[in-house]
């Protein structure tokens, strides 16, 4: 059995949910008062919220080490405060970073990157038409996570953004959508799949459109998988439980460099999620970006970063 963080998240919470129900109920009263106590829930720590400190900083100056802006995009289900890792290291590094939450859809609380995908690929060309013309330059770099490493081919492809991005960087794309670990494939078997459909295009649209069958995902790839005179790479997990297989993360046209992490670091376990917290893959990415100061990618990437 494959154990990811994600499993052993979706079991703290219904422990967590469990032991809410256990604990007995406080109780209040007045001082001094022997009037009947008036039962209580326990009330929840307040939800912490990462700073992602000097993103999005419209001052920060581009430099001749660093001449494009570069756009962080995250993955389904998450927002732009995931990049906590990156952003620090990438902004010490010099690099004029910004990021954006997309795809927040009727309001559901916490989440993002669950709107329909052609939308979240618009908002994404926005918010990068808005950068560039700030900057009164022609072009930038792209570092996408998951579904978020996709959103910036789609507005490259359809959405006006040809020409538009130097480098985009894949950290587990789904460039050619998913079996959720086989889970799609076996509902589409048993003639599941499609009439649960509406159920969750009620809340996540995106969620469909992700599988590797949608409409979407052979629009996406039509007349091949990468963007014309873009420098494209790609990082994949083999303990990927999300976009699966994890060979699908890379793109098949000539000129891309596609990487699995376990081949820079044997005893690296990140799974999907975790990806944009190892500085393995940091370190890849940054000799992504930057070829000319490459430094090497391995177990010991965390020592100096």
């Amino acid at each position: 059995m494959k154990i990811s963080t994600t499993f052993i998240f979706n079991v703290a919470t219904a422990v967590a949910a469990l032991l809410a129900l256990a604990t007995p109920a406080h109780t209040a009263a007045l001082p001094g008062s022997s009037a009947p106590r008036i039962a209580t829930m326990p009330q929840p720590a307040p939800l912490e919220k990462r700073q992602l400190s000097g993103v999005n900083n419209f001052d920060c100056k581009l430099t001749p080490q660093h001449p494009r802006p570069l756009l962080l995009v995250h993955a389904t289900l998450l927002t732009q405060d995931s990049w906590w890792t990156f952003t620090p290291v990438l902004i010490r590094e010099g690099y004029c970073v910004f990021a954006v939450t997309y795809g927040r859809y009727k309001n559901i609380p916490l989440v993002a990157g669950i709107g329909p995908v052609e939308d979240s690929a618009q908002e994404i060309g926005t918010f990068a038409d808005q950068i560039l013309s700030h900057y009164n330059v022609t072009q930038l770099d792209y570092v996408g996570h998951s579904q978020g490493g996709i959103l910036g081919r789609y507005w490259l492809k359809y959405l006006g953004g040809a020409g538009k991005v130097n480098r985009m960087v894949g950290i587990s794309p789904i460039n050619h959508g998913t079996t959720l670990d086989g889970i799609a494939t076996i509902a589409q078997a048993l003639r599941i799949f499609y009439p649960a459909q509406p159920i969750f295009d009620s809340f996540a649209p995106a969620f469909y459109e992700l599988v590797n069958t949608s409409e979407f995902m052979a629009k996406l790839n039509l007349g091949g998988d990468v963007g014309a005179n873009v420098i494209h790479s790609n990082i994949a997990t083999r303990f990927d439980e999300v976009v699966t297989p994890y060979q699908t993360c890379y793109q098949n046209d000539a000129g891309v460099t596609n990487t699995l992490l376990q081949d820079l670091c044997i005893f690296s376990i990140n799974e999907h999620l975790t990806m944009i917290n190892s500085k393995v893959v940091l370190r890849w990415v940054m000799n992504q970006l930057d070829p000319a100061n490459a430094k090497t990618s391995n177990c010991f990437a965390g020592l100096y970063l």
